[in-house]
């Protein structure tokens, strides 16, 4: 989703304003304990000090990172997002990792998008079966985690998994031209790069523990991913994933 001219602008001058502010405060506060006088910051310089930039470029005043949210996170995400398959996703947009989303729970997120049901059937017509054995792939690794064959599992780059076309189903569910790309796009794009992440994770274990807990990691992104996708599929669409 490239961002058009205006974005990038407003983005930047938030930057320049937000560093601006920093170096005022800065500076004050260096001036006055050289001059030995106390510093107190206006609440304004403290605002200013709070904020931070999510990897968009927008500016929040909580704290960011990869793993803030879900301790369940892939550790190996860099904090620029330069590493996933769908970089623009949730973590790009509000700097912070999402909950996974329980079996069965259809609490979060609130509402699904309103996407016209042909273009969700087209989209199941076209990726269903590639999804499907992206699916398949996934669940067969646990068999190689308890072998002990971590190690030699398939690469998360590799097209057997389908991780492009999790995403390309997901365009087709919770964006269109009405809408444009939605924040519950953004999300199911998180999941999905925390399922390429976390099948990488697990090739890189250095325990057969670790391994097994990447694994997790990587089912329950899944799950979450699919659940969001199942809540738009009506019978005309076809029919929901089984989750694992």
């Amino acid at each position: 989703m490239p961002e058009g001219d205006s974005s990038s602008s407003s983005s930047s001058s938030s930057r320049r304003q937000w560093f601006q502010q920093y170096s005022k405060a800065a500076m004050a506060a260096t001036a006055m304990v050289t001059m030995g006088t106390p510093f107190v910051a206006s609440a304004v310089d403290e605002a200013a000090l709070s904020k931070m930039f999510a990897p968009g470029g927008t500016l929040v005043d909580y704290k960011v990172g990869v793993g803030v949210g879900n301790d369940g996170a892939s550790k190996s995400r860099r904090s620029d997002n330069s590493n996933v398959v769908f970089g623009q996703d949730y973590y790009y947009k509000f700097g912070t990792a999402p909950q996974f989303i329980p079996k069965g729970d259809i609490s979060f997120p609130v509402t699904m998008p309103f996407v016209f049901s042909q273009q969700r059937y087209d989209s199941m017509n076209k990726y269903r079966e590639r999804v499907q054995r992206g699916i398949d792939l996934i669940a067969s690794l646990k068999s190689e985690i308890e072998a002990g064959k971590f190690a030699s599992i398939t690469a998360a780059d590799a097209p057997e998994y389908s991780i492009r076309p999790f995403g390309l189903l997901a365009n087709g569910f919770m964006a269109s031209e009405n809408t444009g790309t939605t924040n519950e796009l953004f999300l199911a794009r998180w999941y999905i790069n925390e399922i390429y992440l976390d099948i990488d994770d697990v090739r890189n274990a250095s325990s057969q523990a670790e391994a097994e807990m990447s694994y997790s990691n990587a089912i329950k992104a899944l799950n979450s991913l699919l659940g969001m996708l199942n809540r738009s599929i009506i019978a005309k669409v076809g029919d929901p994933f089984e989750l694992l």
